[in-house]
């Protein structure tokens, strides 16, 4: 009988024991959560959300109120990427009077890699579309420059044509660059990523 009542008693106690343990163990998780949800939001957290949701919008077609969000963007920190974005989106719905505001104040930037790809394609696109042939050659010329250090598809040649000839088929022009601008992005990403691709250690 004193040895079933000890085991009763043991049992408890462990029971207890356990209890009290995943206790503290659901109080220390719930003062983690708790401080994790107290870090301060910072503007540059704002900054990458604007961005975010602007890109999204972008893809969707939807590029006034990805504008919006570019211009949030800028003006929670003043970085040259959401303004060349605001430019594009500007471009997009043909409202050439923003996008040239926008795109001139990306080029005060002194930007590198992807962003001046950008500003260098698309002040070409708005310049020659907004008649102004003379700045329009000057950047569609440093595009191709830039670019075809760039492992460039073979679709460079269009373009390079169309410096060469001061020709311009402006639609199809547009369609070049976004797709030379959007798989040099893919590779960077793809490098970031797993560092593979073109411009991995391998390659």
């Amino acid at each position: 009988m004193h040895t079933i009542t000890s085991c009763k008693k043991l049992y408890t106690d462990t029971t207890k024991a356990r209890r009290t343990k995943i206790g503290l163990y659901l109080l220390i998780a719930g003062i983690l959560s708790f401080i994790v949800a107290c870090e301060p939001v910072t503007p540059f957290d704002f900054y990458n959300e604007n961005l975010f949701r602007g890109k999204e919008l972008m893809k969707r077609g939807e590029f006034e109120e990805a504008r919006a969000y570019f211009v949030k963007a800028y003006e929670l920190q003043r970085l040259p990427e959401p303004l060349v974005y605001a430019a594009i989106a500007s471009y997009k719905i043909n409202d050439m009077k923003w996008a040239d505001y926008y795109i001139r104040e990306a080029d005060r930037y002194d930007c590198k890699g992807l962003t001046e790809l950008r500003i260098d394609g698309y002040k070409a696109l708005i310049f020659i579309k907004e008649d102004n042939m003379n700045e329009g050659f000057r950047a569609l010329q440093e595009y191709t420059e830039f670019y075809s250090h760039l492992r460039p598809l073979m679709n460079i040649w269009e373009v390079e044509a169309m410096v060469k000839k001061r020709r311009i088929d402006i639609v199809r022009l547009e369609i070049l660059i976004d797709e030379q601008i959007d798989r040099y992005e893919d590779e960077i990403e793809q490098y970031r990523k797993t560092g593979t691709g073109p411009y991995g250690a391998g390659s």
